[in-house]
């Protein structure tokens, strides 16, 4: 009975953290799209942490995740929705018909944010789970930033999207289902991680026991291997993919901190 009621206040204590936290969010007018996103700014630290959101649950639509969790962090936070594709529940934050003007509007955004706190690219950290562990590895790589922290990510999106159930979310990104655009999906991240300027820096949570590490995050580990790029990884021991929130948070914040010891 304690138990339950102490659940009841932390969600109600969550949900009048997020009410207030509404308050505060922005909308950023892109080349080509809107995007809404929650800046919470600590200017004294000259760090940067990108929090990009994970795949909402059946019936749900977009919605920013561990605001809570990381307000303790020494570090400005930039928190991108992703409220674009089919039911509004994301397009992993790349574009629609091959045209990635999302990606483009995102990095604009995150560019714009950095120069007014002059944050350096090297102090900049992206991070998520799921579709956000995606972006985060993506945007890391491909945009020559400092660190990423994933949890639980899908790294061969063509693969992941390609199944029946998220199929739409696919043909939004790509246009048509077929094996040409499935590879080239697949592909995205991969061409990203290996385009960086500087070492990658990517820490990845997931547990072995749910289909993220098997299909997409062990392949990911000989890939990593085989181009001599580093990658740290903390494997849990959960059966479902949904729980990956209640570990990531905790895995995120030591990582975090740990990147700027070194």
């Amino acid at each position: 009975m304690i138990e339950i009621l102490k659940h009841k206040e932390k969600r109600i204590i969550i949900k009048i953290y997020m009410f207030y936290a509404m308050l505060f969010e922005k909308k950023y007018h892109g080349e080509k799209c809107e995007l809404r996103y929650l800046l919470f700014k600590k200017r004294k630290t000259k760090r940067l942490l990108i929090i990009f959101s994970s795949y909402p649950g059946k019936g749900q639509k977009a919605r920013y995740n561990y605001v809570i969790k990381f307000s303790r962090l020494r570090t400005s936070r930039l928190y991108i929705l992703d409220n674009f594709g089919p039911g509004e529940k994301g397009a992993y934050y790349l574009g629609e018909n091959l045209d990635f003007y999302i990606e483009q509007d995102v990095y604009q955004l995150i560019e714009s944010v950095r120069a007014d706190l002059g944050v350096e690219k090297k102090h900049v950290v992206t991070c998520g789970s799921s579709k956000g562990g995606y972006a985060a590895i993506y945007f890391e790589g491909k945009y020559n930033y400092g660190a990423s922290i994933a949890g639980a990510p899908q790294i061969l999106l063509g693969d992941y999207l390609g199944i029946k159930e998220h199929q739409g979310i696919f043909r939004f990104i790509a246009g048509n289902y077929d094996e040409a655009n499935r590879e080239y999906l697949n592909n995205l991240l991969l061409q990203a991680v290996l385009a960086k300027k500087s070492a990658n820096h990517i820490s990845i949570h997931v547990s072995d026991q749910e289909g993220m590490y098997a299909d997409h995050v062990k392949p990911f580990l000989s890939f990593t291997e085989q181009h001599d790029i580093a990658l740290f990884l903390q494997l849990g021991t959960y059966t479902k993919h949904s729980l990956v929130g209640l570990y990531f948070p905790s895995f995120a914040i030591q990582a975090f901190q740990n990147f700027f010891e070194e």
